[in-house]
Parts: structure tokens; sequence; C-alpha cells
């Protein structure tokens, strides 16, 4: 997907940096992984990794590991992890049920929505204009766009399973090499403290472990990201 990316949308650059989360964050890692080099920065709000053994914490930290492995669930991945094992396992079943079923949808990708938010802020709730717009937005795109709902799911099947992120980040062929910016946000599914993230690049040039917010930080918290965003690639990156 990142070299699609570049050879079909970014060579016309002849630098660029680019930003992501989630999924987007394994496409950000391989386009900052120095095999393309009009890439000239990355930062990213989600990125797995593992702290060195022994290495000392502090309790917020601690509580970001706790986090990921309450969503990982122990021992068998039997708490959160129902749908990604759905999706890597049968992703087409699953995807040819939600086809044509729009409160199916909803109730898949939905539920995500709720439980990797940040319930202080009071945004994750269906009564938020805002955040009901931006749901059946994305929703919307799935479902008018068919078969896009099933094969959304094959990122499941086809890449590394969750439980291995930390290992497949640490990996040297899977360095970020370029500088690298990463927020965290103590509901994200894997906030990583900055020792666990620096197993994962080269060049960790910039990173904020904010107070509050989640997995869907561009939704939740706009404001702080591009803060971020603008701090970090204006002085990192010049066009």
């Amino acid at each position: 997907m990142s070299s699609s990316i570049d050879k079909h949308h970014l060579q016309q650059y002849t630098s660029y940096a680019a930003q992501a989360g989630d999924w987007g964050h394994w496409v950000v890692r391989e386009l900052g992984s120095g095999r393309y080099p009009n890439c000239k920065a990355v930062h990213t709000n989600m990125c797995p990794g593992a702290p060195p053994e022994g290495t000392s914490l502090t309790e917020k930290e601690k509580k970001g590991i706790a986090r990921a492995e309450w969503f990982l669930g122990k021992p068998l991945n039997e708490t959160h992890m129902g749908y990604a094992i759905e999706m890597r396992t049968r992703p087409q079943t699953i995807g040819v049920a939600f086809n044509d079923n729009p409160v199916g949808i909803m109730m898949f990708f939905g539920e995500k929505y709720n439980e990797l938010a940040d319930p202080s802020l009071g945004t994750a709730t269906l009564v938020n204009e805002q955040w009901l717009h931006d749901l059946c937005t994305t929703l919307s795109l799935y479902f008018f766009t068919p078969p896009s709902v099933m094969t959304s799911m094959l990122s499941y099947y086809n890449n590394v399973r969750h439980e291995m992120y930390t290992k497949f980040d640490a990996k040297e062929e899977n360095l970020i090499r370029v500088p690298l910016g990463v927020s965290t946000f103590p509901y994200d599914a894997f906030p990583a403290p900055k020792s666990g993230v620096e197993t994962t690049c080269t060049d960790l040039k910039f990173f904020r472990d904010h107070d509050h917010g989640g997995h869907f930080a561009c939704m939740e918290c706009p404001e702080e990201m591009v803060r971020d965003m603008r701090e970090f690639f204006g002085k990192r990156y010049k066009v």
C-alpha cells in the first residue's frame, strides 16, 4: 500500500511528510522507512512499542501498558478482540453480512468508536451532534461504496496480528528512519511509553504524552493534534 501511495500519488512532490494513526500508522511506518527518499518526516498518534526489559516506568506509563493489555485481553484475547479475530479469520463471511446492512455496520464499528474514546471528554456519545455526524459520515463511506466494508477487513486478514505489533515494529527492516513525531493519548488502544516508541525508530524528534484523548484523536482532540503537528513538522520539515 505504501509503495503504491508513493508511486501513484506522491511522486509529483520532491518532498513530503505524512501523518496517520491506526492502520495508517503502518503506511507511514513504511513511508518513513528510508526506502522512499522523498518522505522527509512522519507523525503518528499510534505507535505500538514495548519498552526494553528492566525499564523504569512512571505510573502513567504503567497505566498505558495496562490499557493495551486490557484491550488485547488475556490469556486468549477474549476481551475486546472478537471483532479482529472475526476479520482476520473469516473476513468475507462478516463482510458479506454487513455489505447491505447499515445498522450492522454502525453497531460493529460504533462499538469501537465508543470504547476507544476518552469518556471524560463527553464527545464520544450519540447526543454529541458533531461526533454523530462524523461517525455517520465514516459509516456511509462503507455502505455507499460496496464492497469496501468487506475489503477493508482484509487488512486484518493480510497483516500482522495485534499481539505481535510491538515485535513487528522493532524489527530492523520495519524501523522508522526519518524524523518521527508521536502524540500519544491515554485512551488509545496502545498508548506506548516513550521508551517503547524508541525501540521502533532511529530518530525520534518529538514525543508528547497527552493527559486526555483516545484512539480517535483527530475527532476527540483536533486542536491538540493540529498543535502537535505544527510544532513537529514546522521545525523539522520545510516545503
